[in-house]
């Protein structure tokens, strides 16, 4: 049997008619926790549901220890130098989130999916997350954050719905292509 090669096309004839159709594919059973949280000044609760979103399920006692640890419920020192250092304790995906449950306006969530869409929308590539604590961390302060700012679409959440389900199509489509 000859080997069949499949290809596909993404257009949008605009940002907006983008985010408007991914985010419509967004599905995450969790998101009661995510809202019911952000965007408010943190206490152990509310720190645990939201790490416990992120995690997409509840917390091990062991990663509750690291949480304690890591993300204090008040953090007043230089969070870019303390969260988005790779020589600091923590890793960096919960680095940055810690950083988008203090500000989420200011600092997106960036993940697996949300790199993949990223890199994809930039590249026409579908492209993994680099593995080690610094490439993620170079990747978020100087590809993604500039990334997210060139959107014109100001919900930093619907942002984030439409990347993440555009990111879990792409690494599914990858499998075929």
């Amino acid at each position: 049997m000859n080997k069949l090669n499949l290809s596909f096309d993404i257009n949008f004839l605009n940002i907006n008619d983008f985010l408007n159709h991914w985010e419509t594919k967004y599905k995450y059973n969790m998101d009661q926790k995510y809202d019911d949280n952000i965007g408010k000044p943190l206490n152990k609760k509310s720190r645990l549901e939201l790490y416990e979103w992120k995690n997409g399920t509840r917390i091990s006692k062991a990663k509750i220890i690291s949480i304690e640890k890591n993300y204090p419920l008040i953090f007043n020192g230089n969070k870019e130098e303390r969260y988005l250092n790779y020589k600091e304790s923590g890793g960096a995906i919960w680095n940055i989130f810690y950083l988008h449950c203090l500000e989420p306006q200011k600092y997106p969530i960036y993940d697996q999916h949300t790199y993949r869409a990223m890199y994809y929308m930039k590249n026409q590539k579908i492209k993994e997350i680099g593995r080690s604590h610094e490439e993620k961390y170079l990747s978020y302060m100087n590809e993604y954050k500039p990334f997210i700012k060139s959107f014109e679409e100001v919900n930093i959440r619907k942002i984030d719905r439409a990347l993440f389900s555009f990111g879990r199509f792409l690494k599914i489509a990858n499998k075929y292509t």
